[in-house]
């Protein structure tokens, strides 16, 4: 029997192959009458709980959560960061070392006390955004008229987007120069600038525009990169429900001041003209361009005293020896008017540090002493928020019924220090009675798929701004990997909902409103049903979570149960705020022809 069905399977591949090349010798392939053979779909049960993360280790993020929420039928969620801080080993400021200015150098002149002094100390912590420009025009996709052409004319000049980057006009502005020509027309936009870059603004919920106190403070706690419980022999892990700001372990308070977030790039202009340049004032032109960010000012008196007047010291002769000197910072959202929460991008954040200092000007003249001066220079200093970064997240129950209910029912996913869901498929403990009987029929899986319908109460008055988890991650909770679906599925794109969407997990809306998740399983389920022997393929439970990007499924370690059970717990499903209410195996008479179900779709080869 067992010869037979690869001989079928290789006659079935013979017939898919044939009809994909028209130019393939048909002979023999009748050879296997298709129609003798019955097609049949049945639905199997699925078994669910659903685990609430009682903490998560949050201590590597490269993406943070910060601010305050309502999520709805999540519930409120609130979120803080504390970081390292990282510096060059050696930082030297100024043009000469620090012992090289004490010292001098009778041979050169040059060599002088440098006295540099901070005039002004920046944070910067740049939002996610999304620059996708499918057709490279110049114009991202959120704002571009037809974003799958390069001939498209977002402002409607008579220009192409594409012909306007090229030549220095703004494709988003009608008269770029704002002489009253259009830019068809106008042959003269000498005057124009180029514009702010566009941007558009990710993972930000809530009210845009609110105001926060934003508070920045010095950390009073030093964070061993060796776990000192482990002889030192494996890594330090920190978890998201130590706040070591509530804990009291702050010192200088950095800033502490009401803000807006500002959406616009940031410009700096040259901070000198170039006198050779005459019908030019470069001080009215932008040297430097950065993306949109939280930026704000820090206490210059306290950088000046931990870093700048440190130079040549031991606190600034490695980054051991710095992060002990300076332990790092809390970062707050305090008293927000409304609503606001966003994940912030970590990786491009830092502290900038800019600073004066004295230099010697010989005017060119290094025999004629007389008309030598001391002139000021400027320079920066970066410092980046590395290291240990936590993210202190904390949950407060919501009011909606789905908290609750009966998971049988009703499941409530959520991300970040959300919820983990398990799967049973065929039987809800280790007997496998179903599973057996049909690993005993003669049968050819033809397909396989997971659906989870989403709960219409929760979308009864679905909106555009409503939120709702976009992707769900299913994966195998022996090893933490994804299913065999996901590695034989080639799928990929510039996002990362383009990316395995045959297997799949991405919401499905019906009439513009959420209506399922579904997850193609068949070679999961041919593998469990076909696999004998050594190679015999266990049922083992599998895991469900939210996800921010089905591509990030490495993990992080999670507690969950009142029993503190540790576990792992993929990132991607931290880095997603968001979350669902799924119907479960068992749901009420409303609801139960959209229960979670396991359908197979099978070709019995017995008759």
């Amino acid at each position: 029997m067992e010869i037979f069905q690869k001989t079928f399977r290789l006659g079935i591949l013979a017939v898919l192959i044939s009809a994909c090349n028209p130019e393939f010798n048909t002979v023999g392939v009748d050879l296997i009458d298709t129609d003798q053979f019955n097609t049949e779909s049945r639905e199997f049960p699925v078994y669910v709980s659903i685990d609430p993360l009682t903490d998560v280790q949050s201590d590597q993020l490269t993406t943070v959560h910060f601010g305050m929420h309502d999520f709805g039928f999540l519930g409120r969620r609130e979120a803080n960061f504390t970081t390292q801080l990282s510096i060059t080993n050696n930082a030297r400021f100024g043009t000469y070392t620090q012992e090289a200015e004490e010292a001098g150098d009778s041979t050169n002149i040059k060599v002088i006390n440098e006295n540099e002094r901070v005039t002004a100390v920046y944070l910067e912590i740049p939002f996610l955004n999304n620059q996708l420009d499918d057709d490279n025009d110049g114009v991202i996709n959120a704002f571009d008229v037809d974003p799958a052409s390069s001939d498209s004319d977002s402002d409607g000049d008579g220009l192409t987007d594409l012909a306007e980057t090229q030549g220095g006009t703004n494709p988003l502005d009608r008269d770029s120069d704002g002489d009253g020509i259009n830019d068809d027309v106008d042959t003269d936009n000498a005057t124009y600038e180029a514009a702010n870059k566009v941007y558009e603004i990710d993972s930000i919920f809530g009210n845009r525009e609110a105001t926060f106190n934003l508070k920045v403070t010095e950390l009073n706690y030093f964070f061993n990169t060796l776990d000192p419980n482990n002889n030192f022999e494996s890594a330090s892990t920190y978890f998201s429900g130590r706040d070591f700001y509530e804990e009291g372990f702050t010192a200088a308070t950095l800033h502490d001041a009401p803000i807006q977030l500002n959406f616009e790039e940031v410009r700096f202009n040259f901070t000198e003209d170039d006198p050779e340049t005459t019908d030019i004032d470069e001080t009215t032109r932008v040297e430097t361009r950065l993306s949109p960010r939280i930026r704000v000012p820090l206490d210059p008196s306290f950088f000046q005293e931990k870093i700048i007047d440190e130079e040549g010291n031991d606190p600034l002769a490695n980054n051991n020896n710095f992060t002990n000197h300076v332990k790092g910072i809390n970062v707050r959202m305090e008293s927000p008017s409304d609503d606001l929460y966003l994940l912030l991008n970590l990786v491009g954040a830092r502290i900038t540090i800019a600073y004066d200092y004295d230099v010697y000007n010989d005017q060119g003249t290094e025999d004629d002493l007389t008309d030598d001066t001391i002139d000021v220079a400027q320079n920066t200093q970066i410092i980046s928020l590395g290291g240990v970064r936590i993210n202190h997240l904390k949950n407060y129950p919501s009011n909606n019924s789905n908290a609750t209910v009966s998971p049988q029912e009703k499941m409530l996913l959520k991300g970040a220090m959300g919820t983990r869901g398990t799967i049973r498929l065929f039987d809800q403990d280790e007997t496998t009675q179903v599973l057996e009987d049909m690993r005993t029929t003669n049968i050819l899986i033809n397909e396989a798929n997971l659906i989870f319908y989403v709960d219409p109460t929760i979308t009864s008055n679905w909106s555009e701004n409503d939120r709702i988890a976009e992707r769900l991650y299913l994966y195998k909770l022996e090893d933490n990997m994804p299913l065999p679906d996901y590695f034989s599925d080639p799928t990929t794109g510039r996002v990362a909902l383009e990316n395995k969407t045959i297997h799949s997990g991405i919401l499905e809306y019906k009439d513009g409103i959420p209506f399922r998740y579904k997850f193609r399983i068949t070679q999961h389920i041919s593998d469990l049903i076909r696999s004998t022997g050594d190679d015999l393929v266990e049922n083992n439970p599998l895991g469900l979570v939210v996800t921010s990007d089905i591509n990030m499924f490495v993990t992080t370690k999670a507690i969950i149960g009142s029993e503190m059970e540790q576990v792992e717990y993929p990132l991607g499903a931290l880095n997603n705020p968001l979350g669902t209410v799924l119907i479960g195996p068992n749901p009420p008479e409303e609801f139960l022809d959209k229960r979670l179900k396991l359908e197979i779709i099978y070709t019995d080869l017995s008759n």
